[in-house]
């Protein structure tokens, strides 16, 4: 399944920006003669989501929804790490929203709402 995010988890004593640009270097590297830095990154929304997954466990999860903004960027410029990422496409939001209704995105209904409220409100 598609999804539309690099992710992954803290580590001790880290701040979710701290960690989506460590996440960002480790999956995907951006060849463009430049790093991508912590000031790249604009924050767009949280989002919480608590699940119980049986009577003696639940799976909190916290999501921090960072967009990172490059002009100039195509799928060439991407390398991802194959043991993380199978394939990199970049959709417009009429793509993504048929994804969506054709459930090939991973199931994160708020979050996709969120980002579509997000990129109207740019």
């Amino acid at each position: 399944m598609w999804d539309i995010s690099v992710t992954g988890h803290l580590s001790a004593g880290q701040d979710s920006l701290t960690a989506a640009a460590r996440e960002i270097s480790e999956e995907v590297s951006v060849s463009l003669g430049y790093s991508i830095d912590i000031k790249d990154f604009r924050f767009m929304f949280s989002f919480r989501k608590e699940q119980e997954v049986n009577k003696n466990h639940f799976d909190r999860q916290y999501y921090d929804f960072f967009i990172l903004r490059k002009n100039g960027l195509n799928e060439n410029d991407i390398k991802f790490q194959v043991s993380e990422v199978q394939a990199i496409k970049f959709v417009n939001i009429n793509e993504l929203n048929e994804m969506r209704e054709q459930n090939l995105l991973v199931e994160r209904d708020e979050c996709y709402d969120e980002l579509s409220a997000y990129l109207f409100r740019i």
